[in-house]
């Protein structure tokens, strides 16, 4: 009796011991499931880069020539594009907008620039709301609401509210019909923007770090990497709060959440002494230019100063770029997968490309120039460099088709990716 008390006994134990490691292990698996999903690891990764393929991003690309004509013929830059609902938006200089189909077929040029109370005296940027198409034009200090046939519906002043024009106001997002984010342009402001109702009325302010703000107020010159930055993703926007480690959401009334936390680690600006002539070359890491978001990835690039990389390398421009001289930048491309928290950095696939390389069909190295609701990634490639990609890299006999039917003084191709969302 009393051995087999004591075998009951420890089967007991051990029961008990296999029950709690198995809760212990799979608590450990959640949170680090959960530390996966939002922590963007930057830091880790410093010094590995791998070439990515178009393939593992998405389920299909698609080159679209844009009709040509003498009224929808495009000039460069061709940077400053939208897609909404089937229709390709591109800012032409601070004047106007031409507006073309999926198809590439030319809608019509939008352009009421002028003095008069519907018009607007210059297009510095623009936004088409998702939700109604409206065409939102910015001009200094203010903004003007035209509807999807340009019948102008009303102009908002950014500055008509005194708790927020002594900030400097800047850019205006809409959340939702109820609620707009309000950027501010005021460097030695505490604060970055704020969220107001619908008549404009402050809801809350967004504020720096403590350590964003401390740098600022110490430092004699400007620093550009300490700039908020903001970007709309579906019914929120998203903020790079200056330098701050979290990647904030503005969605509700009541205050941001946190979407994701990027991880510098000892890379972060804060162990390196900004008081010198060129802060370029030191070894920190920095978000370079737009971000970019769909349904599944985060796309970035970042300037890593001296750290170890892969520096791209491409031709320069003007002159010295026609005598094939060459620039070496510390920057790289990026891949942020959001239901695995995978990271990495991308590699540069060739000489004077950068991005994912098409292996559908053989056309030269993709990145986005937007990314719409729909999850369509958007580029834009000039007519003349796709044709030279055709005669000099192996492609799809539909690529070099399209090439075949182009002529070097036509519009650009549109290249449109339809990215993964499983």
């Amino acid at each position: 009796m009393c051995y087999i008390f004591r075998v009951c006994r420890l089967f007991l134990s051990e029961m008990i011991l296999l029950i709690v490691m198995t809760i212990t292990l799979f608590s450990c698996i959640q949170e680090e499931k959960t530390k996966d999903l939002r922590v963007i690891d930057l830091a880790g990764n410093v010094g590995k880069t791998s070439v990515v393929n178009l393939s593992e991003i998405a389920e299909s690309v698609d080159y679209i020539p844009l009709e040509t004509n003498d009224e929808s013929l495009l000039a460069p830059p061709l940077i400053y594009l939208t897609f909404v609902k089937g229709k390709l938006y591109i800012q032409q200089f601070q004047t106007e907008i031409k507006i073309f189909n999926q198809d590439g077929s030319f809608v019509k040029a939008f352009n009421k620039q002028g003095r008069g109370p519907q018009e607007y005296e210059f297009l510095s940027d623009f936004y088409i709301d998702p939700l109604t198409s409206d065409l939102l034009i910015y001009s200094h200090r203010k903004l003007s609401e035209y509807n999807s046939e340009g019948d102008f519906i009303k102009r908002i002043l950014l500055y008509q509210k005194d708790e927020i024009s002594i900030f400097g106001p800047s850019r205006y997002f809409k959340i939702d019909k109820n609620l707009n984010l309000i950027t501010f342009n005021n460097y030695k402001s505490k604060y970055s923007s704020c969220v107001t109702d619908s008549l404009f009325n402050v809801l809350y302010f967004i504020n720096y770090s403590d350590k964003d703000i401390c740098t600022r107020l110490n430092i004699e010159k400007q620093i550009n990497f300490l700039r908020p930055y903001f970007y709309k993703f579906r019914d929120s926007v998203r903020i790079f709060n200056g330098y701050g480690e979290n990647i904030l959401s503005a969605s509700n009334s009541k205050g941001v959440d946190t979407s994701f936390i990027l991880n510098y680690g000892e890379y972060h600006y804060k162990n390196v002494d900004l008081n010198v002539r060129n802060y370029n070359n030191l070894p920190f890491i920095r978000r370079y230019r737009s971000v970019y978001e769909s349904t599944n990835y985060l796309f970035i690039q970042f300037h890593l100063g001296s750290l170890p990389h892969k520096p791209r390398i491409k031709l320069q421009g003007g002159k010295a770029g026609e005598r094939g001289e060459t620039l070496e930048e510390p920057i790289t491309a990026s891949l942020f997968n959001k239901k695995t928290g995978q990271f990495q950095y991308v590699d540069q696939p060739e000489f004077n490309q950068f991005g994912f390389v098409d292996d559908f069909e053989g056309g030269p190295a993709i990145w986005p120039n937007y990314i719409s609701e729909d999850d369509y990634m958007v580029t834009i490639i000039d007519a003349y460099k796709l044709i030279q990609h055709a005669q000099t890299h192996k492609v799809s006999d539909k690529f070099k088709k399209i090439a075949n039917g182009l002529t070097e003084n036509d519009n650009p191709v549109v290249v449109l990716v339809k990215l993964k969302t499983k």
